[in-house]
């Protein structure tokens, strides 16, 4: 009992950890739209209507129509006029009063300008390029269904279970589920599945280092400062994964990194752990 106690209380400090970790300006609007509230504009219809469609939203807040604001606005205007399939476009000027809602939800009014925002169907936001940027960084915005999953995921503060298997069938991943069912953990943790068939999930699964060639089902775990903590296999049980979850907040250095949220060598930096 002790024990199990034990990994609640550790597998809880690893989430509240990461979540110190991520102080995301979408965190910050949430608490200033729960103070504030502000009627919506034709910018928030913009990014209703994009993800009632299933685009992206590329929006372009500036505050001064200087050189430099001309000057990306006309990057902005060929990026995402070469996009137009996947995704739509917008101008923001945030000291328009009817941009006050989406200025407000995206916590950017003192943020550089001028700033491209990219907002996936989901929520995500993929990218932030303020002052300068070029055509393939936004392009860059575009990312897998996955990515996108987990980043939304994150941006929500959670710590998120990436389920990596083709046909995912009711008996595979049950440890995950059971975790993200149990009511200590159900508010802090995501699942998200990916098919390693699909080839646009591919740059992704190999950032996580999955073997997507091995054909066997794994787990990635991701704090929500987007670092993996885990790479369990599928069929662990909810407490192999809490005991992982645990040593990974526990331990000194595994590979030379220190886990989430921790300092447990001087400075932050030690020896490879020894193979």
């Amino acid at each position: 009992m002790k024990r199990t106690q034990l990994h609640v209380r550790t597998l809880t400090a690893l989430i509240l950890a990461a979540l110190a970790l991520t102080v995301t300006n979408s965190a910050t609007a949430q608490q200033n739209a729960s103070l504030t509230s502000v009627a919506a504009g034709p910018a928030d219809a913009a990014l209703h209507n994009a993800a009632r469609d299933g685009k992206y939203l590329f929006v372009y807040f500036y505050k001064q129509d200087d050189q430099q604001t001309q000057s990306m606005q006309g990057v902005f205007d060929q990026a995402t006029g070469q996009m137009a399939d996947v995704a739509n476009a917008i101008r923001v000027n945030i000291t328009d009063p009817s941009n006050a809602s989406i200025v407000q939800k995206f916590g950017v009014s003192r943020a550089p300008m001028p700033l491209s925002l990219a907002i996936a169907p989901n929520g995500a936001v993929t990218q932030g390029l303020p002052v300068s940027f070029n055509e393939k960084q936004l392009q860059e915005a575009v990312v897998s269904p996955g990515t996108a999953d987990c980043m939304k995921a994150m941006q929500d503060r959670k710590l998120v279970l990436v389920c990596v298997k083709e046909k995912i069938d009711a008996a595979a991943f049950q440890g995950a589920r059971e975790l993200t069912q149990d009511e200590r953990f159900a508010g802090s943790t995501q699942i998200v599945n990916i098919d390693p068939a699909d080839a646009s999930e591919h740059s992704f699964l190999q950032s996580l280092k999955v073997d997507t060639s091995a054909g066997n089902g794994v787990l990635v775990v991701l704090t929500p400062a987007g670092q993996p903590v885990a790479t369990i296999a599928e069929t662990a049980t909810k407490d192999q994964i809490i005991q992982r979850l645990t040593a990974a907040s526990s331990s000194c250095c595994p590979d030379g990194k220190c886990a989430p949220g921790q300092q447990c060598c001087p400075g932050g930096n030690c020896a490879p752990a020894k193979k």
